[in-house]
């Protein structure tokens, strides 16, 4: 399923980017048997994660468009360590599918945007931009990039930086209720922000576990944390061909030895509306227990013949998930 190799492009890099800026411990560290069991797994279930084996976990999707997915698996290295050589490693870089990203400044800037750039295919489809699936825009978007059809690309791509700056202003400013909804036409719109609210709402782990890092997802930017890190993104994809500018925020946290980071994309310009991933790393005797569950969102799984299509991509989700951590793996005990 397309959406579902869009959503697996990019998270290698959300993982790298939330471990790049760790905070200091808090209290409370769970233990790998309670958070696994909090997964619903089985004694059987958490064995095979000590062993070493990947398994996948049944989450409930929050939505007709949630592709909902999670994993558990062990990489015997301590948390502060694999950050280490995860950092050194850049895993960004080995991701052939980023052609270009930077970090925003606050409170932000077109200086930031400066490494992004676009052809004139990438160009002309933005300009004839319409209400649908194809594009996520607002209609005020649509409309700003209408007016410069038949416009030279460097103008179009300075609307590009400018909606994406002007994206990010809002999200730091008003968190969820400050991004725009995506115009499907007809009167119809998709509520990004309320899809990413039920995703943090359903993070029951970080609600037991860590309350006020989780409060922070529901109330950023009002609710924060002493300790608390963040970074902004924007990234370029070239996902089958086709581009796909993603503006991404990262929460980090440390719970004792153990890490804990929440990477949301709040802006996606195709194949996907939204999608938020939590990965806890947890010492354990024997390593590191990776944790990770992620809500990914995408009009292609709703409707008639939904719960089938979403049976499907959360299947092909786990696997490419598994052969995506199974590389990081063997780089980290490179």
């Amino acid at each position: 399923m397309k959406p579902c190799r869009t959503i697996l492009a990019l998270l290698g890099f959300a993982v790298v980017a939330g471990l790049l800026a760790l905070t200091s411990p808090a209290q409370g560290q769970p233990s790998a048997d309670q958070v696994l069991a909090d997964m619903g797994l089985s004694g059987d279930d958490k064995q095979r994660v000590l062993n070493g084996e990947f398994v996948s976990a049944d989450i409930g999707a929050v939505s007709e468009r949630d592709l909902a997915v999670s994993l558990a698996f062990l990489i015997k290295t301590s948390p502060e360590a694999l950050s280490k050589q995860i950092v050194a490693g850049d895993l960004v870089t080995a991701d052939s599918q980023v052609k270009a990203y930077g970090r925003f400044s606050n409170p932000g800037s077109l200086a930031d945007l400066t490494g992004l750039r676009i052809t004139s295919a990438e160009a002309q489809a933005l300009s004839n931009a319409q209400a649908g699936e194809a594009l996520n825009l607002s209609s005020g978007e649509i409309a700003a990039f209408n007016a410069l059809r038949g416009g030279t690309p460097q103008a179009i791509q300075q609307r590009l930086q400018q909606m994406l700056l002007a994206r990010y202003q809002a999200y730091r400013a008003s968190g969820l209720g400050g991004i725009t909804a995506y115009d499907r036409g007809g009167g119809s719109t998709i509520d990004v922000g309320g899809e990413l609210r039920k995703a943090s709402q359903a993070a029951r782990g970080l609600e037991k576990y860590l309350p006020a890092f989780h409060a922070v997802l529901l109330g950023y930017p009002q609710a924060t944390l002493p300790t608390m890190r963040q970074v902004f993104y924007w990234v370029k994809y070239d996902i089958q061909g086709k581009p796909t500018y993603v503006l991404t925020h990262i929460v980090s946290a440390s719970d004792g030895a153990a890490r804990a980071v929440v990477q949301r994309q709040y802006y996606a310009s195709t194949g996907y509306n939204t999608e938020q991933a939590v990965a806890g790393f947890l010492p354990v005797q024997e390593g590191t227990i990776v944790v990770y569950a992620s809500h990914a969102f995408t009009d292609q799984v709703a409707g008639f013949g939904g719960s089938f299509k979403r049976g499907i991509g959360r299947r092909v989700m786990a696997d490419k998930l598994k052969q995506m951590f199974e590389a990081g793996r063997k780089r980290v005990k490179g």
